[in-house]
């Protein structure tokens, strides 16, 4: 069972990892609004719907990253 304190808890993580969800959270933003451009090119209407569940899919994908990125702060690096 979790305990409710730790929902509150910032994750520590390096800052090359939050680099990397930043630019996999404008990834998926950037591949919905390519993928929502196509829509108006498809003619079938099966098509068309499962063209916006993909973007539906990769918008709710990019909240969550950001949902979570914002529970993260980077942190310190060692000496070496």
């Amino acid at each position: 069972m979790r305990r409710p304190n730790l929902l509150c808890e910032p994750i520590h993580v390096s800052a090359r990892f939050r680099l990397t969800m930043q630019a996999a959270i404008l990834d998926l933003q950037a591949a919905a609004a390519r993928d929502e451009r196509t829509l108006l090119l498809l003619d079938d209407p099966d098509h068309r719907r499962r063209q916006r569940l993909l973007v539906q899919s990769q918008l709710e994908r990019a909240f969550q990253l950001n949902e979570l990125l914002g529970r993260t702060c980077v942190r310190p690096e060692r000496a070496a």
